[in-house]
């Protein structure tokens, strides 16, 4: 069923169909804006909540700065979060999925801890960032729109000198994100992998499990980097079902 987000404060946006009875926090990847998760709630079994982030720098965010790091965007997002009695999931893909796992951390850390964690396509915290984002600006335009062809923004000169700056800005706080010992949160967790994902090693994917003290379940889906733009349907069928694994 297909319904509005409301904004709910400067940091998310939410809404759900009828009586609730699971909340789906979604964190966007790198210089992505809530509108990645745009088509999202009308795919959704009745009764999820859905949360989206508004982060700085990007969409009506525009004019404020990105933050330097992601624990810092972390900590904002968790002080944001409205209280709610309803289990809950974290989802993020790729930069959002270690935002997810920080924000859990954050959560678990105030009593607040999640239901289920959701990380895609991404390293976990404890594996060192890789060293081949593009050097140059240039080489960065080339690259994403090469890897995200839907994304409008790309395609215009214009766009995409006023969200480069974001972008960089994002990708520079995940290369510096590293956690060797990171929390092992006592929740279970879901780990999204492309089949066709070159930018993320499926044998790092399987670290993820040194973060959780619970199940720590790896799914593999089809698509590359980027399969929860491409591969859509597929993975909102495989977040459905998760989200019924939470429900009491």
């Amino acid at each position: 069923m297909d319904f509005t987000l409301t904004r709910i404060n400067p940091w998310y946006s939410g809404g759900c169909d009828g009586p609730p009875r699971v909340r789906l926090c979604a964190l966007p990847y790198a210089g992505g804006t809530a509108a990645v998760f745009k088509d999202w709630p009308a795919a959704l079994p009745s009764g999820v909540e859905m949360l989206v982030a508004h982060l700085p720098g990007r969409g009506d965010r525009f004019a404020e700065p990105p933050l330097a790091t992601l624990e810092e965007t972390a900590e904002q997002l968790c002080a944001a979060l409205p209280p709610s009695d309803l289990p809950t999931v974290i989802l993020g893909p790729s930069m959002g999925a270690l935002l997810g796992y920080e924000l859990s951390a954050r959560l678990a850390a105030r009593g607040r801890a999640p239901s289920l964690l959701i990380a895609a396509a991404c390293r976990p915290p404890q594996v060192a960032p890789s060293v081949t984002s593009p050097a140059t600006e240039d080489e960065l335009a080339a690259t994403l729109r090469d890897e995200r062809p839907w994304d409008e923004a790309l395609l215009s000169e214009e766009l995409m000198q006023a969200v480069l700056p974001t972008l960089v800005a994002d990708i520079a706080a995940g290369d510096r994100y590293h956690r060797p010992r990171p929390p092992v949160l006592d929740l279970p967790l879901k780990v999204y992998i492309g089949a066709d994902d070159d930018g993320t090693d499926w044998r790092d994917t399987l670290e993820w499990r040194a973060c959780s003290a619970r199940d720590c379940e790896v799914v593999v889906l089809p698509g590359g980097h980027y399969f929860v733009e491409t591969n859509r349907a597929g993975v909102l069928a495989r977040v459905a079902a998760d989200l019924e694994t939470v429900v009491v």
